[in-house]
C-alpha cells in the first residue's frame, strides 16, 4: 500500500510541476527549467534501472533413477513417486521390440524409459494444475518424505491445455505412438489450467533431448530431460535389497539381467526483464516456482535415495520395496 501512496505523490508534484510550467510557458526560465529538470530526472531513472534491473533466473537440474529387469524390461519393484506412470507405459513395449538376449540391453531400456519419463513429468505437472493455476505452494516434510502443500486460489482466467495437445508437436514418443494418451483422465493428468495465453512448445530431437518451454506474457519455464548413463546390475540396491521383478523373481546373483538408467531434469525459469515488477508477476513466479518443486519433490532421485536410506534403516527391505 505504501508504494503505491507514494507513487501518488510522485505523480501529483510531477502533475503540479507540469501545470505550473504550462501556465508560464512563455518564460525561457520556466521552461529551460522543467526541460532540465524531466531530463536529468529520466537520465537517472533509466540509469538506476539499467543498474539494479536485472534478469531474474532460477535453474534446478535433477537426477532421476529408474530401475528394470528382464524378460520384459518392466520396472523392478523399488518404491518410487512416479513408478505408476512408468509401469503404465512399458506395459505397452511391444514383445516384437524386446531385444533377443539374455543380458539386458541397456540402450534399448534407456530409450524406453527417455520417453516414458517425458509422458511421466508431463502427466505430473499436468494433475497436478487440473483444477487451476493461481497457487501458493510450499515444500513440507511429512512422514511419507518430501511433498509440496498447494493452496489453490479462486479467481483469474487460464488457458486450458490437454495433454494430447502438447505431445502433438512430437511423434518421436514410442509410447505416445502406442496409444499411452488416449485413456488419461482429466482429473488425473489428461488436461492442465495454465496461465492465459500460455505458448506451449515442445521439442524432441535426435539428439535425445526433450525440451518443453511454457512462455507467458511474465516469464517462461523451461523443462529438459535428457540422457545420462546406464549400467548393468543396480550398483548399491543390489547390495541392499533382494528386489523382486513383476513376475517375482528374486535377483539372486543374476545382475546380468537387471539395469538402471539415470536421466537429468532441467528447470528454468526467467522472467521478462522490463516486468520484473509488474503486480501480476508475483502469481506467474509462483505459478513456476510450485511446477520446479513439484518436479524436484517428485523426480529428483537425490531426495529419494535419502528417504529410502532411512527407510531402510527403520525397517529394511520393506522400507523400500513398493507394495503391488
Amino acid at each position: 500500500m505504501w508504494k503505491v501512496i507514494l507513487i501518488a505523490i510522485s505523480v501529483f508534484l510531477i502533475l503540479g510541476v507540469i501545470t505550473y510550467s504550462w501556465y508560464n510557458r512563455d518564460s525561457d526560465r520556466v521552461a529551460l527549467t522543467l526541460i532540465t529538470a524531466m531530463t536529468l530526472g529520466a537520465l537517472g531513472f533509466i540509469t538506476k534501472e539499467s543498474i539494479s534491473n536485472k534478469e531474474e533466473k532460477y535453474s534446478k537440474v535433477m537426477p532421476v533413477a529408474v530401475f528394470y529387469g528382464l524378460p520384459d524390461y518392466r520396472p523392478l519393484n523399488i518404491e518410487l513417486p512416479y513408478s505408476h506412470e512408468l509401469a503404465a507405459c512399458t506395459q505397452n513395449i511391444q514383445p516384437t521390440d524386446l531385444p533377443n538376449s539374455n543380458k539386458i540391453d541397456i540402450n534399448f531400456a534407456s530409450e524406453k524409459y527417455f520417453d516414458a519419463l517425458q509422458y511421466a513429468v508431463i502427466k505430473t505437472i499436468f494433475a497436478r494444475f487440473s483444477q487451476g493455476w493461481n497457487v501458493k505452494a510450499r515444500r513440507i516434510r511429512t512422514p511419507n518424505g518430501n511433498q509440496v502443500s498447494w493452496q489453490f486460489i479462486e479467481g483469474g482466467k487460464g488457458k486450458e491445455v490437454t495433454i494430447q495437445e502438447l505431445f502433438w508437436h512430437t511423434s518421436d514418443n514410442y509410447f505416445v505412438n502406442q496409444g499411452i494418451l488416449n485413456d488419461v483422465p482429466g482429473p488425473f493428468g489428461g488436461k492442465a489450467i495454465f496461465p492465459p495465453k500460455t505458448r506451449i512448445e515442445v521439442k524432441n530431437s535426435s539428439s535425445h533431448t526433450f525440451v518443453v518451454t511454457l512462455t507467458t506474457d511474465y516469464l517462461s519455464l523451461e523443462i529438459k530431460l535428457t540422457p545420462s548413463s546406464s549400467s548393468i546390475g543396480l550398483g548399491e540396491y543390489s547390495r541392499l535389497l533382494k528386489i523382486r521383478s513383476q513376475q517375482d523373481r528374486t535377483i539372486g546373483s543374476r545382475s546380468g539381467e537387471y539395469g538402471h538408467s539415470v536421466f537429468l531434469l532441467e528447470a528454468e525459469i526467467k522472467q521478462k526483464l522490463l516486468l520484473n515488477g509488474h503486480p501480476e508477476m508475483k502469481k506467474h513466479r509462483e505459478w513456476a516456482d510450485s511446477i520446479v518443486d513439484l518436479l524436484d519433490t517428485t523426480f529428483n532421485f537425490e531426495l529419494i535415495r535419502e528417504d529410502h536410506m532411512r527407510a531402510f534403516q527403520l525397517y529394511g527391505e520393506a522400507g523400500i520395496l513398493r507394495i503391488a
